[in-house]
């Protein structure tokens, strides 16, 4: 089951992938805590490959630590290249953060067909990086765990994918505890908020996901159990009417609620 990239995503896209890989092995591991393994090589499979050809993988850790070095063999068998982190003084904290952004950089000036940047941290440490890649024109997936993702990392991404999520995706015996953690009133609320900006009264599936995106960067239908975006609003009857666009693949999709009003300020003359 894909991770759902979006309609401007294309299979030949070069992608650079940097994992924190301490940062997600602490996360996935109390997110996850029945699983043996909450780092599967399957999941790992999938976030190199969901998003276009990424040419390069790197995760870093301190490896000495075997918390950590009992991952290497799926990351190895994914073509990850293992980065040693390595911390003196004062550094210890945020060593992870320095290396992986120099090499971000890095890639971004020796590697400009490089496209997308998927970064997988929850740390709002990385913001700054994220803004920047962006300013540069490039297209910053973040990934991370539900319960340890920084606000102000999620709102500077393109997007933002939950590591339970992907998870789930290849492990069906965690999709249930996975979705559990979604709330699919805050889909509603996203869906109204989204369709209050269109200039119609109705929208494109695609116009909709994309300003779903715009306005929440984590937002995935499947977060909430649904294979696809169409399947998500058929779960929502009473919100949305869907239908098929006659003039393209895509669908229609309106309120069925009649939209509200947005509040315009009366145009006052001067008094005398």
């Amino acid at each position: 089951m894909p991770l759902a990239g979006t309609a401007d995503t294309a299979a030949d896209d070069l992608v650079a992938v940097f994992i924190d890989l301490e940062n997600l092995a602490l996360g996935a591991g109390e997110n996850l805590p029945g699983q043996a393994d909450p780092i599967p090589y399957k999941a790992l499979e999938l976030l190199c490959r969901d998003y276009g050809n990424a040419s390069i993988r790197r995760a870093y850790a301190d490896w000495s630590r075997p918390e950590f070095a009992k991952h290497q063999h799926n990351l190895a068998q994914n073509g990850i290249t293992l980065i040693q982190v390595t911390r003196f003084g004062a550094q210890q904290k945020n060593a992870a953060d320095i290396l992986m952004a120099v090499d971000a950089m890095e890639v971004l000036i020796t590697h400009p067909d490089v496209g997308t940047f998927m970064l997988v941290a929850g740390d709002g440490d990385y913001s700054p990086l994220v803004q920047r890649l962006r300013e540069f024109g490039k297209r910053v997936v973040g990934v991370g765990t539900k319960a340890s993702a920084s606000a102000r990392l999620i709102a500077v991404c393109s997007e933002y994918k939950y590591w339970g999520t992907i998870v789930a995706a290849v492990n069906p015996a965690v999709r249930a505890e996975v979705g559990a953690k979604f709330d699919i009133a805050d889909v509603e609320r996203l869906v109204v908020e989204a369709m209050e900006e269109s200039p119609d009264a109705s929208a494109s599936g695609s116009w909709l996901k994309s300003k779903m995106l715009a306005l929440d960067p984590s937002f995935d239908e499947r977060n909430y159990g649904s294979k696809s975006f169409r399947v998500l609003l058929s779960r929502l009857p009473g919100l949305v009417e869907v239908k098929k666009d006659r003039s393209s693949p895509d669908m229609r999709v309106t309120l069925v609620a009649p939209r509200t009003n947005k509040k315009t300020t009366p145009n006052r003359g001067r008094q005398s």
